[in-house]
C-alpha cells in the first residue's frame, strides 16, 4: 500500500472510532444504570450520592462520591470512574475497569465478565483518617495508610483468591463496640491477608504490632450483596506489655472478662459489619 493510501486508511479508521465513540456516549443508559444502582443500595439501606454521569470515554463518573447508610457517612471517594475496556470489547470479552482517588490514594479494580469471572484489585495511600466509617460506626478517630492488592476467580463452587494487606503506622482511638472500648494505640505495622475459599471469606491473622501491645484479628467475614446485616464472627487477640496494660488499665479493666491467660485477651467481636459489638 502506498504512503498516501496508509495516511488515508489511518484517518478513516479514526474517523470510525470518534464516530463509535460518539455513539456510544450518547445512547449510554446512564439514568437507567442510575436507577438500577439506586435500587440496588437502597435494598441495603445504602445510598451513593451524587448520581453518576457520563464520562468522555464511555462510561460513568462519581464527583465526591458519598456512600452513607442510615446510621450517617461510610465510605467518600474525591473522583470515581467505571468504564468497559474497549479493546476488549472487541475481542468479545467484556472487562469494567473502575479506578477511586482520595487524596494522593487510589484504588484501582479490573471485573471480567462473563465465561470465567474474576476481579483483581490493587490499592495504596488509602488515608484510613479519610474514610467516615470509623467515626461513624466505631465513634472513632483512625490514622494509617492502606495498602492491598488481590485477585479472585469465580468457579463453580464459589469465588476462590486471595487479597493482601499491610496498614502502615496505623492508630486509633475511642473505638467503642457495645459497651466496650479497645485500648486506644498509635504507629502500629500491620500485615494480613483475606482469603476467598467457595465463596465464603475469612481473614487470616491480621497482625498489629507496635510499641507496648501486639494484637492479632482473625475470623470469618460477611460477603455478598447483603454483607452489612450477614452476622461478624472475628477474634481479636491482645497481648500488652505491662506498661502500656498500667497507662490504659480502666479499658482492660472492663476487658477482664476476656483474658484466657495473663497478659493474653481473647475478645469476641459479633454483631454485624455495620454494628459490631463485643460480647
Amino acid at each position: 500500500m502506498t504512503r498516501p493510501g496508509l495516511v488515508r486508511g489511518a484517518v478513516l479508521s479514526c474517523a470510525w472510532l470518534s464516530l463509535f465513540l460518539v455513539c456510544v456516549y450518547l445512547f449510554f443508559p446512564s439514568r437507567r444504570i442510575n436507577d438500577v444502582i439506586d435500587r440496588v443500595l437502597l435494598a441495603q439501606g445504602l445510598n451513593l450520592t451524587p448520581a453518576a454521569h457520563k464520562t468522555f470515554l464511555p462510561g460513568l463518573g462519581w464527583d465526591n462520591a458519598l456512600l452513607s447508610s442510615r446510621q450517617g457517612p461510610l465510605l467518600r471517594f474525591d473522583r470515581v470512574t467505571v468504564r468497559p475496556l474497549l479493546l476488549k470489547l472487541l475481542t468479545g470479552r467484556i472487562v469494567l475497569s473502575s479506578s477511586a482517588s482520595l487524596g494522593s490514594g487510589h484504588l484501582m479494580l479490573e471485573q471480567v465478565l462473563g465465561g470465567r469471572q474474576s476481579v483483581h484489585v490493587a490499592a495504596d495511600k488509602l488515608a484510613l483518617g479519610e474514610i467516615p466509617f470509623f467515626k461513624t460506626i466505631l465513634g472513632a478517630r483512625a490514622t494509617g495508610s492502606i495498602w492491598t492488592e488481590g485477585h479472585v476467580t469465580r468457579e463453580p463452587q464459589g469465588w476462590n483468591g486471595e487479597l493482601r494487606l499491610e496498614i502502615s503506622r496505623l492508630g486509633f482511638n475511642g473505638i467503642r463496640m457495645g459497651a466496650f472500648l479497645l485500648p486506644d494505640v498509635d504507629n502500629l505495622n500491620s500485615k494480613g491477608m483475606i482469603r476467598l475459599t467457595a465463596g465464603k471469606a475469612r481473614l487470616e491473622s491480621l497482625a498489629l504490632q507496635g510499641e507496648g501491645i501486639y494484637m492479632r484479628l482473625s475470623g470469618d467475614l460477611p460477603l455478598g450483596v447483603n454483607a452489612d446485616a450477614a452476622p461478624l464472627d472475628l477474634l481479636l487477640e491482645i497481648m500488652p506489655k505491662p506498661e502500656f496494660l498500667e497507662k490504659q488499665k480502666l479499658v482492660f479493666m472492663l476487658l477482664a472478662k476476656f483474658m484466657a491467660s495473663p497478659g493474653v485477651y481473647r475478645v469476641p467481636i459479633r454483631g454485624t459489619l455495620l454494628k459490631p459489638e463485643i460480647l
